[in-house]
């Protein structure tokens, strides 16, 4: 295999993990299993456990796009990305500080496919 298509593997391996993570945060959150740092609101819940579980069945809904080179992998990915981004500094701020770890992932994320954006974005 060429090494760029191994990279491609692991980044699609790396980012399906991540995103089956934030939807067993989510299941985690639905069954009372996971509590935060300090008490919220119910809104406030809601808001984080529903932004897990979007953030992780759009972003796996994403990947095969990813995986295939497609268009639209590209810019569902970057667009879940920007949000999970965008969630986990509000999260951060407003929440708990352990939030702040969720950027990580995103930024790597975002990171591969400007580093390969040509393979999405040129004509075939």
């Amino acid at each position: 295999m060429q090494r760029r298509r191994i990279f491609l593997l692991l980044v699609v391996g790396f980012a399906a993990l991540y995103y089956i993570g934030r939807v067993a945060i989510f299941y985690a959150g639905a069954t009372g299993n996971k509590a935060f740092e300090e008490e919220q609101s119910q809104l406030v819940e809601n808001v984080v456990s529903f932004s897990f579980l979007a953030i992780g069945a759009f972003g796996l809904l994403m990947l095969p796009g990813v995986y295939l080179k497609k268009l639209w992998g590209f810019w569902g990915t970057i667009a879940v990305s920007a949000y999970t981004i965008a969630f986990d500094v509000w999260a951060f701020a407003m929440v708990q500080s352990s939030a702040a770890a969720g950027v990580i992932p995103a930024c790597i994320i975002l990171g591969y496919l400007f580093l390969t954006r040509k393979d999405f974005l040129s004509p075939r």
